[in-house]
């Protein structure tokens, strides 16, 4: 009985909280366009935890794998296996970084870019089909509020993540 109420209590809070919300929704969106990406490729190409270190792999210069492992809260040896993936299928390079013969630095290729590219182009493919869920006007407010949301956390208003400062 006691476990009941607790779990109706959950629900009940997570349906009104904006970050539960804006996760549970994010997630479905993930989903959905991973399935998609992999049908269209014939074969699992796209895992969630690939998806966990595109948005860093962004930057022109790219990035060590260390800092990557940071920033998505792994270990490096977490992070090692699928940047061997992605560059496997071409997505990045890895290189020896110019400062540091030590470290390893994952750029995105050309090819990494245009899958990107397709990738962005299901994003927007799901969205064009979940919005009359919302309605063409409610769907427009919701970018805009999200857009502000993320200026907000992300300050540089840039979509690339950037790294804490040291």
């Amino acid at each position: 009985m006691v476990l009941t109420k607790r779990l109706a209590e959950l629900e009940r809070r997570q349906r009104s909280s904006l970050g539960f919300l804006l996760i549970r929704c994010g997630q479905l969106w993930n989903e959905r366009a991973i399935a998609r990406v992999n049908a269209e490729a014939g074969r699992p190409v796209l895992r969630e935890a690939h998806t966990r270190l595109l948005p860093w792999l962004q930057a022109p210069g790219g990035i060590r794998i260390t800092e990557l492992a940071e920033a998505v809260g792994v270990t490096k040896q977490a992070v090692q296996p699928l940047v061997a993936e992605l560059a496997r299928d071409g997505i990045v390079d890895v290189t020896v970084d110019p400062d540091d013969g030590r470290a390893r630095r994952v750029t995105l290729t050309v090819r990494g870019v245009e899958a990107m590219l397709h990738g962005t182009g299901v994003l927007e493919a799901l969205e064009a089909e979940l919005g009359p869920t919302l309605g063409k006007g409610e769907a427009r407010e919701l970018k805009r509020l999200l857009t502000a949301l993320l200026e907000g956390l992300e300050p540089s208003g840039n979509l690339v993540p950037k790294l804490q400062e040291r």
